[in-house]
């Protein structure tokens, strides 16, 4: 049964508004940058500020958008798409700065099956924007004019795995071009966008379970999810992570690990989150409960209501709360 999350009105006055209010009325544009390699998951990880906040308070647009040489000019030149010169760092720049500004700006359009630039389309600001691709934070310009950086960083083989997935089923590349295209890439996302995760304030690393599957044959995908948070110089609200011992001997089927660290990140204070398998669900419903709380809605309808999350779910949710707590404090007087 999915989560039912208090309202405004049962949790009283917080600050005056709920934090959904606050930043409709700020008359600001937070912009989220997700940054990895092609294929890597950056939706999957940004999608629960777009489910959370809902679509009229969220956009979002590729970089690929952004690429100033189309397929054919790049193989004569003999660059990938994850070069700088592949890539109009200024235009984005200049178009990211007028959406903060709350002005429509004429977005560059990049057709994927044809590999060609295909002019321009409108696009106007929201209240939050997520701009996801290979440099999103590659210049010191594009630093400062994004409010909260994420990196996501699977593994070599999980991200061929999605990558295929991705480019042969969606996309209907041939599998052998996906593979080649992958090896050659390579070298250059070490040197370009490898490098920008020292800026994120959240890194999530993503790598195959230790953990078998529950059964044999067409069993869900199990992975292992590191979440490297910069710790926040800033108060956070509480939020409960409760294991039930009683309950879980009772309920739970699955198996799970929970590590936590703190460490040094090249050069920042860390904290260090691990989270391998299936948590069942009673262990999470504080934190969707205080998302809820925090932005005075209630959960969207159809969501969270699995017994059991992976890893990755959980990872959303952290991200999701993460970046609340920075708007809140951006937010506030």
């Amino acid at each position: 049964m999915a989560l039912s999350c208090l309202d405004k009105t049962q949790i009283g006055d917080v600050d005056s508004m709920n934090l959904l209010e606050r930043i409709r009325k700020s008359n600001r544009v937070f912009i989220v940058a997700v940054a990895g390699d092609s294929g890597s998951g950056k939706t999957t990880f940004s999608s629960a500020i777009r489910r959370m906040l809902g679509v009229t308070m969220v956009s979002t647009f590729s970089l690929d958008d952004y690429h100033c040489l189309d397929r054919a000019a790049r193989k004569e030149q003999g660059i990938t798409p994850l070069h700088p010169d592949a890539n109009q760092f200024e235009l984005l720049a200049e178009h990211l700065s007028a959406l903060r500004r709350g002005e429509t700006v004429d977005k560059p359009v990049y057709d994927h099956q044809s590999g060609e630039i295909r002019g321009t389309e409108p696009f106007s600001a929201s209240p939050v924007i997520i701009i996801e691709g290979l440099h999103p934070f590659y210049t010191p310009q594009l630093r400062e004019l994004t409010d909260f950086k994420v990196f996501v960083d699977p593994s070599r083989g999980v991200k061929r795995r999605w990558k295929l997935r991705r480019d042969v089923g969606e996309r209907g590349y041939d599998p052998e071009e996906v593979m080649k295209e992958i090896l050659q890439r390579e070298p250059d996302y070490k040197l370009y966008v490898d490098v920008q995760k020292i800026y994120a304030e959240m890194v999530i690393k993503i790598q195959e379970s230790r953990f078998p599957p529950p059964w044999h044959g067409a069993a869900p995908e199990r992975y292992s999810v590191r979440l490297i948070q910069q710790m926040l110089d800033v108060p956070m609200d509480e939020v409960e992570l409760t294991i039930d011992l009683s309950k879980l001997m009772r309920l739970s089927e699955q198996e799970f690990s929970i590590e936590f660290q703190r460490d040094d990140y090249y050069g920042k204070r860390v904290g260090v989150m691990t989270i391998d398998g299936e948590l069942h669900r009673a262990m999470i419903e504080e934190l969707e409960m205080k998302l809820c709380q925090i932005l005075g809605t209630s959960a969207p309808a159809g969501e969270l209501s699995d017994p059991y999350v992976n890893a990755t779910k959980m990872a959303q949710l952290m991200l999701m709360w993460r970046f609340l707590e920075k708007v809140n404090y951006l937010t506030r007087d």
